[in-house]
C-alpha cells in the first residue's frame, strides 16, 4: 500500500496532544512496514491533483481496478477504465510532487516533536 497525505493533516489537532502525537507515532510504526508506504505532500506544492478532492486508486491481480472517491454524503466507487486511469495518472503526479518516504518520515517525526511533545506540568511529571 502506497500513501500520500496532505501535510495539513500533520497540523490540524483532532483528538488534543495526546492523540495526535500517538497518532504520529503510528504512521511512523507503518513506514518501518516493508509493503506500506506513506509520503507527505507539503504546503509549498500549492494546487496539485488532489485539491478538488481525496480519492483512493484499488488495483488486484485478478480483478479490475477501481477508484473511490466520496464527498460529505456519500462515497463513488467506478470500474470505468477513463475514470481509472485518470486517477491513476493523478495519483502519479502527487507521488511525484510529495516528499520521499525518507523525508516524509522525517516531517513527521519533527512536527510530532515540535507541535505535540510531552509537556512537563509543575510537579514534574510529563503530559502529552
Amino acid at each position: 500500500m502506497w500513501v500520500v497525505l496532505d501535510e495539513v493533516v500533520l497540523h490540524r489537532p483532532f483528538g488534543g496532544r495526546a492523540v495526535m502525537r500517538q497518532q504520529l507515532a503510528h504512521l511512523l510504526d507503518l513506514q518501518r512496514r516493508r509493503h506500506l508506504c506513506v509520503q507527505v505532500l507539503p504546503f509549498g506544492v500549492g494546487q496539485h491533483p488532489a485539491t478538488a478532492g481525496s480519492f483512493t486508486v484499488l488495483r488486484f491481480a485478478e480483478d479490475p481496478d477501481v477508484t473511490y472517491s466520496e464527498n460529505y454524503d456519500k462515497g463513488y466507487m467506478t470500474a470505468s477504465p477513463d475514470v481509472v486511469k485518470d486517477c491513476s495518472h493523478r495519483y502519479d503526479h502527487l507521488q511525484a510532487a510529495a516528499l520521499s518516504v525518507e523525508d516524509s518520515a522525517a516531517l513527521i517525526a519533527r512536527v510530532r516533536e515540535e507541535r505535540y511533545a510531552e509537556q512537563a506540568v509543575p510537579d514534574g511529571s510529563a503530559l502529552a
